[in-house]
Formats: structure tokens, C-alpha cells, sequence
């Protein structure tokens, strides 16, 4: 078999000899250097190839978290490497090159049933991975790209009534002292899990100051970290309502039956013991299991919280002292209850122009002219 033919090099006017791969130039004095440049790269080419197929998606990720989600409070931060486990436990570690679309849609549809905030917490982090790998070059195409999302639950805090703000007045239990700094403070839960009196609560100032916050980890044990935000570090004017009931407690707001921290399933059982405590009071018996006509209370705990926003609004705080009380990170969770609030009040004020109007000219010929509320009634078919 015949030997194949060496290349020649032409050698340049400046008397450098040139040759040229994949549309890159190399150099040399001689045609040996010049040849040599392009072996090299060739090498360099063929390691960074390999070092692509080989880069598993958990080794990345963790490189990713730490280079752009080292700024993040613990909160999120761990929202992040949780997310990752949750991938690589489904998904399981393979290089970042073998992942299909196909891949992070089935990998999507798992959340299918949880919110929509669940949904696309676990879809900022695959897909912040997958473009930084593109952007290194560890990837030719971002498989996250164009996969559509499942809808998932829509959230539905709500507005407590104001016959559920006595209730919780009424009824005493264990949980009491915390479900009144989330109604009329605006705690989170794990906020409130973290509060401690004196330190904490500044009775000649009026003041409850959030410092830390509880958040569990996969065992559902208390770990004690910084809020979920940085705004989450804040001082929040505090009512005689919640002053009253914090008087007297020297440490948590909300502790286990040992005085330490509750862990997750000690909070459930606690949140649904307190649920009960509620229902006896409001329907003036305990509950018992033949009893069809016992009205359970259907309370979550960040209602608590969604009624304190409310409340801001109804007493005329302004969006910026709000969004700073309630520790949002930025404006828009704190708008988008504005809005609505506003959208509300705009169309019961229509609704009572309108009234007004029918009130002043009656109907036509004589005839009552139906409210506005019976319209809509009508037109709904209620």
C-alpha cells in the first residue's frame, strides 16, 4: 500500500511557511512548525470534544450554581440545588450533550400537578444550566429551548372575612400568638417560625424586626437561614393587637412542645389542631364524625399574609412602604395585589354610580330597572 504523499507547504513572501485547517491559519519558520501548530490544535480540538461528551449535567450545575447563584440568600439558593436533585434524580446524570427537548418535557410534566410557581422555579434552574452550557460551548443546542411548560395550579390566597378575623380573635390555642403576627404583621410562615421575644420585638418602639426565617430541608427537619430575601430582612411597624399578644412570651413566637424549633410535620399537625380549634369555636361544638352538619374552617396560612397586604391597601399605605413591610424583593408581587385590589374597588364603585343612577331616573315608562348586580346575575345564569 503506498505511503500517503507529505504535504508541501508553500512558503510566504516574509518567508513563514502557512497551512490552513477547518478554515484556521497556522504559521511556522519552517514547514515542520507550521504542520506542528496544526497537530496541536488538532489534539487541543479533540481533548475539548471529548471534555464535552464527558461533562455530566451534575458536575456542570454545581459549577453554575456556584459561579451564578452565589449572591443568593440561602432560600433560593437551596431552591436551586434542590431542583437539581430533583433532575438528576429523574433524568439521572448524563452528559449535557446526550439531553433531548423530549428529556425536559417529560422531566416538566412530573410538576404537572403542583403550582405554577413550583412549576417554574424548577424551570429557571434546568434552564439556566442548559444556556450556560451553550454559552461555554459544552453544548451545540440548548434542549430547554422552546418546550412548553404544564400549566399547573393557580394559586388561591384569598381575603380572610371579617367574621374570620374574630374567629381567630376568639379562639385560644398554641398557634394563636403566630397565626396574629402573620395576620397583622405580614410574616411568612417561616418568619414567624424564627421569631423570638424579646430579642426580636421592641415594645417601646412598636417594632417587630425580621431577622431570620425557617426552612426545612428534605427530612423536613428546621433549619434556621436568612429570609427568603434580602428585602426579607426588615422592621415592620407593629399594631397593639400584636403587641398584646406577644406580651408575656420570653423566646419563640411559635416553638415545639420541647421549646426548640417545630419541624415540618410538627407544623402540619399543629395548622390542622388549630384549623379544629377554629371550627369548635365557630360552630360552638366539638366535631364528631357522624355529624354531617359541622361547617369546617378552611384557612391557609398565607392568607394570613395575602389579608395584611389587603389591608395596607385598604388604609392607604403607599406601594413602596408596602412592597418594603411585606419584604418583597421587588415590586411585583406586591402590584399584582394592588392591581387587583384597585380593579375591585374601580368596578364597585361603577357598580354603585350605576345603582345611583337607577335609584335617581327609575325605569323607563315606570318600570323597575333591575340592578346592576341583577344583570350580572342574569347574565351569568345564577
Amino acid at each position: 500500500m503506498p505511503r500517503p504523499k507529505k504535504q508541501r507547504l508553500k512558503q510566504r513572501a516574509d518567508g513563514r511557511y502557512r497551512c490552513r485547517y477547518h478554515g484556521q491559519d497556522f504559521y511556522g519558520a519552517t514547514e515542520a512548525e507550521a504542520l506542528a501548530a496544526r497537530e496541536e490544535y488538532k489534539r487541543q480540538e479533540q481533548a475539548g470534544e471529548l471534555r464535552r461528551r464527558r461533562c455530566l449535567f451534575g458536575d456542570y450545575a454545581l459549577t453554575w450554581l456556584a459561579a451564578y447563584k452565589s449572591h443568593l440568600t440561602a432560600a433560593p439558593y437551596n431552591t436551586h440545588a434542590r431542583n437539581i436533585e430533583r433532575f438528576i434524580t429523574v433524568c439521572e446524570d448524563r452528559p449535557l450533550q446526550d439531553y433531548t427537548p423530549t428529556d425536559i418535557s417529560g422531566f416538566y410534566q412530573r410538576f404537572a400537578k403542583m403550582s405554577a410557581s413550583t412549576i417554574h422555579s424548577v424551570r429557571d434552574t434546568v434552564r439556566g444550566v442548559f444556556r450556560a452550557a451553550l454559552a461555554d460551548g459544552l453544548i451545540d443546542r440548548d434542549p430547554t429551548a422552546a418546550v412548553p411548560l404544564p400549566k399547573g395550579t393557580k394559586g388561591t390566597h384569598r381575603l380572610l372575612t371579617d367574621a374570620e378575623k374574630e374567629l381567630i380573635l376568639c379562639t385560644a390555642h398554641r398557634l394563636r400568638a403566630a397565626v396574629i403576627v402573620m395576620l397583622y404583621a405580614g410574616l411568612r410562615r417561616g418568619e414567624v417560625m424564627a421569631l423570638q421575644v424579646p430579642r426580636d420585638v421592641d415594645f417601646d418602639r412598636k417594632t417587630i424586626t425580621v431577622r431570620e426565617a425557617v426552612r426545612f430541608d428534605t427530612n423536613g427537619k428546621p433549619i434556621l437561614c436568612d429570609p427568603k430575601t434580602e428585602a426579607g430582612a426588615r422592621v415592620i411597624p407593629m399594631l397593639d393587637v400584636v403587641a398584646r399578644e406577644l406580651r408575656g412570651i420570653n423566646g419563640l413566637v411559635c416553638p415545639s412542645a420541647s421549646g426548640a424549633l417545630m419541624t415540618e410535620s410538627a407544623w402540619k399537625r399543629g395548622w390542622s389542631s388549630y384549623l379544629n380549634a377554629l371550627g369548635v369555636t365557630d360552630n360552638g361544638r366539638t366535631r364528631h364524625r357522624s355529624d354531617a352538619t359541622w361547617v369546617p374552617v378552611t384557612i391557609r396560612a398565607h392568607d394570613l399574609r395575602h389579608t395584611y397586604c389587603t389591608m395596607l391597601f385598604e388604609a392607604g399605605v403607599d406601594l413602596k412602604t408596602a412592597m418594603l413591610w411585606m419584604g418583597h424583593a421587588d415590586q411585583t408581587m406586591t402590584m399584582q395585589i394592588y392591581t387587583h385590589l384597585s380593579d375591585k374597588r374601580r368596578t364597585e364603585a361603577e357598580i354603585a354610580l350605576r345603582n345611583a343612577e337607577l335609584q335617581v331616573f327609575g325605569g323607563q315608562n315606570g318600570g323597575q330597572i333591575p340592578s346592576v348586580e341583577q344583570k350580572t346575575i342574569a347574565a351569568q345564569g345564577l
